[in-house]
């Protein structure tokens, strides 16, 4: 689990999350805002209701044609020798720089990614975020990112369970995030592992893999039939039983809540997820919960995968093994 946290962890590092982790399809045609008009006052509103995640400053080169954008955390819970205690005190601030430039409506966020060291036959290469929402040529605004980004001038899309606002506006910035109303949850990495650990074992990880896209490998491979779908629930059938899986509440970096039920049996999935953990949490009673993100301050999360596993494997009749 230190694994999937490092890779999605919370901070401006995840400016990489404009990175984009799953579901993303190269080669699409057209420009975005002319396939998609733009409706500012929508993306205003949305920009409203959204929830902030960190704000910081932006620094702007004297060229006009890079930003540094500097997210700070202010506050946190730390470890201070064996216990943890909330720190008013403490501090941190990621930065990133980006060249920018506007494409009629849209503003380009563009940096060059190194090739993974992980990875061969990788070159270097530009990349460009794109967002919509705001004044072309102007970067004070409300701007959303698309989830399309160019890759060497080839763009490609997402399809990610949140949407994420930039707010410039002079010397300061605002990250803002929102769920989508219309996200598939039953078209996620999760779903795909659901699928795959009913056939054929393996784990289920819960929280993060809900939100990115995913194809229907698990399906395929483990002789799942579906006989109804909606974005929150679907009904299926495996080895003769039928079950109903269903997303009784989901909410990005903060709560997930799910149910699959066979029969008489549900088994519960439950996430409770916190990047700002308060004052409250931060004790030795959640030591088992805090996890220390790359900003040195501990982040919570508790989940029960274990026991829905062990739910599953008793609907299937399976002994777990240790």
């Amino acid at each position: 689990m230190n694994k999937m946290r490092n890779i999605f962890a919370f901070c401006l590092g995840c400016l990489a999350l404009f990175v984009g982790c799953a579901g993303f399809t190269e080669d699409v045609n057209g420009d975005v805002a002319d396939d998609n008009p733009v409706d500012v006052r929508q993306i205003e509103s949305q920009y409203a209701l959204a929830r902030v995640a960190q704000s910081g400053k932006v620094e702007r080169s004297a060229a006009g044609d890079s930003i540094t954008i500097v997210l700070e955390i202010n506050g946190g819970c730390v470890k201070e020798g064996e216990s943890f205690a909330y720190d008013e005190n403490f501090y941190f601030a990621d930065s990133l720089t980006f060249a920018y430039s506007f494409r009629g409506d849209t503003l380009l966020l563009s940096k060059i990614r190194e090739p993974d060291p992980y990875e061969a036959d990788q070159e270097r290469y530009e990349e460009s975020f794109i967002f919509v929402g705001g004044t072309a040529g102007k970067l004070d605004g409300i701007w959303k990112n698309t989830q399309c980004r160019y890759r060497e001038e080839k763009m490609g899309c997402m399809s990610d369970g949140y949407d994420q606002f930039l707010k410039f506006y002079g010397d300061k910035v605002e990250y803002r995030f929102a769920d989508r109303e219309d996200y598939d949850y039953m078209q996620t990495v999760f779903v795909d592992q659901l699928f795959d650990f009913l056939g054929n074992g393996g784990s289920i990880q819960l929280e993060t893999p809900y939100y990115y896209s995913d194809t229907k490998f698990g399906q395929e491979s483990s002789g799942i039939s579906i006989l109804e779908k909606t974005n929150t629930t679907v009904k299926f059938t495996h080895a003769d039983l039928t079950f109903e899986l269903s997303v009784d509440y989901a909410h990005y970096k903060d709560s997930l809540h799910v149910t699959l039920k066979s029969g008489d049996v549900s088994c519960v999935g439950t996430v409770r997820d916190m990047d700002d953990v308060l004052p409250g949490m931060c004790s030795d009673d959640n030591a088992d919960y805090l996890w220390k993100s790359s900003s040195g301050a501990y982040t919570y999360e508790r989940m029960n995968s274990s026991e829905f596993e062990t739910c599953i494997d008793g609907i299937l009749g399976r002994k777990r093994e240790l």
